[in-house]
């Protein structure tokens, strides 16, 4: 995804640097080529370095996959 796209506090899916799998995240920041994020779901492979990390990773804009909507987004929009 383009830096653009990305909208602080919304929920999104990626593949975090230095994890193995996909990671679902709050963005919390947003940097020049890169966002930090705090980890919400991840996949057990990759607890000690969630664990070592405090639930903050950092991704790639163009590692960021989709953005979760969360059942209050659609309730809101019902």
């Amino acid at each position: 995804m383009e830096k653009e796209e990305i909208i602080l506090g919304q929920t999104y899916e990626c593949h975090a640097i230095g994890l193995k799998k996909k990671v679902t995240g709050e963005i919390i920041k947003k940097l020049e080529n890169s966002v930090i994020l705090c980890v919400e779901e991840y996949d057990s492979i990759d607890h000690a370095e969630v664990l070592e990390k405090a639930g903050k990773v950092m991704a790639k804009y163009s590692e960021i996959c989709n953005p979760e909507i969360s059942e209050r987004y659609l309730i809101e929009i019902a």
